[in-house]
């Protein structure tokens, strides 16, 4: 055999060995970048205490406010860590832990950094050749990042985003943005029934928000009638683990015959309250290769096998309970409609008739073109609903979506209207048989 060939066939042979062997240690690590500033400090003040003990902080360069970069291998012994950098942002420096010294920290510090139960974030391929690595795999723990659920649904990955039911102004590389929404869609409140203007400051984790009142267009039925509402403010919050809302409106403001639909039965959801614990999951093609796998082998035929197992979303999963404070008014009809008035209050739902729960799931795609949700609230006072949507990127900067809200037969609540002994008034959202609402809409983001 020519030894030229021979040299070839010898190269190839190895130069496949060591790509295969490369890409299965690709494969088998995780990387992330630690996004609790608390979490950051308190590691890298225990590493720099650890050199200071033993005469080794002469060669440091990390500071306190770098931001610490995570690499675990996974192996038959398990998950163990590969590497630590900390990058600085102001300067874009990464710099490298000295891995004996962090050998001598004390375990509990060690295990909080690698059981990643605090907010983490993924890294950039970019960031990634800091590790001498160019893939990571996402979900080797069960837990993923929350971070593109959150963006989708809460945060954004653009400037400005319109749409019939919020709007979203923020500047570019900035984590305080402008926001409005109409409703409170969390609490069951949406705006098909509710039609008041969220107007906020928010950032990547908490918003700060007044509620300007906006009366609302009546509803499809004869014995039901949209929520009313006045000036107040609230606050919300969400984090990779909890996250909640609080408002208040005042019953104490004055009111006008033309900002009302029914001036002698007004339905006003004077307080709120919700939080929720969330988790979230990454979701791949191995749920659809069992259902696959199954309905071949019943159909006698082969399975799954060659679908990619890659994960292809992000899951996120909120239970928690609520509390709606709602009052029953009237206001004198007699009166002119330009002339401010006083309510007149005759019933409130409060107490454990005001509690409820709350269940939604979140999913968006990794790559961002499409988002769904479900929703359920359901209160001990009577009042229930149930919420589908969906949102897909069809060009460009344009989306399109809907909302599905379903209110069951009876979804109501019972109040007082204190006019005889025995009076009572039910509101229904949207009729005693109940109902469902469908609203389409175009979403524009730049």
């Amino acid at each position: 055999m020519n030894l030229n060939i021979l040299n070839k066939i010898t190269l190839l042979v190895f130069s496949t060995f060591l790509l295969k062997n490369f890409t299965y240690a690709q494969s088998n690590l995780i990387s992330w970048e630690v996004a609790d500033a608390e979490v950051n400090q308190k590691f890298i003040e225990a590493y720099l205490n650890v050199l200071i003990k033993n005469d080794k902080f002469d060669n440091n360069t990390i500071q306190s406010s770098d931001v610490i970069m995570v690499q675990m291998e996974k192996s038959d012994e398990g998950l163990s860590m590969k590497r630590l950098r900390a990058k600085n942002y102001d300067s874009g420096e990464f710099r490298r832990f000295q891995m004996d010294q962090v050998e001598e920290m004390s375990k509990s510090m060690l295990d909080e950094i690698l059981d990643r139960k605090y907010k983490w974030s993924e890294i950039t391929r970019r960031d990634l050749s800091e590790f001498e690595s160019y893939n990571s795999v996402d979900n080797i723990l069960q837990e993923r990042s929350f971070k593109r659920a959150r963006d989708a649904f809460w945060w954004s990955t653009s400037q400005v985003e319109v749409s019939p039911k919020n709007a979203f102004i923020r500047q570019k590389g900035s984590n305080q943005a402008f926001r409005m929404e109409i409703g409170m869609p969390d609490m069951g409140l949406h705006r098909q029934i509710f039609n008041n203007i969220i107007l906020g400051l928010s950032n990547d984790i908490s918003s700060t928000y007044v509620i300007v009142p906006q009366i609302s267009s009546p509803t499809a039925t004869e014995d039901s009638h949209p929520l009313d509402g006045t000036f107040g403010f609230g606050f919300k919050f969400d984090t990779h683990a909890i996250g909640g809302n609080i408002s208040y409106m005042d019953s104490g403001n004055k009111f006008k015959l033309k900002g009302v639909n029914t001036p002698e039965h007004m339905v006003i959801p004077s307080a709120n309250g919700l939080l929720y614990w969330s988790n979230t999951f990454g979701l791949n093609n191995n749920n659809f290769i069992t259902i696959l796998g199954t309905i071949k082998d019943l159909l006698g035929r082969g399975g799954g096998e060659g679908m990619d197992e890659k994960d292809f979303a992000s899951l996120r999963l909120k239970v928690g309970m609520s509390l709606s404070e709602f009052i029953h008014a009237s206001i004198d009809s007699t009166i002119g409609k330009s002339e401010s008035q006083n309510l007149q209050i005759t019933d409130r739902i409060i107490g454990t008739e005001a509690l409820g729960f709350f269940v939604k799931a979140e999913i968006a795609t990794d790559d961002k073109r499409t988002k769904l949700y479900g929703q359920s609230n359901t209160s001990f006072g009577g009042m229930s609903s149930i919420s589908f949507g969906l949102e897909h990127n069809v060009y460009k900067s344009f989306n399109v979506g809907f909302d599905m809200i379903t209110y069951p037969s009876g979804s109501g609540l019972e109040f007082d209207t204190k006019k005889s002994k025995n009076s009572s008034w039910t509101w229904y959202p949207y009729g005693e048989g109940g109902g469902s609402i469908f609203a389409p809409y175009l979403s524009i983001h730049f």
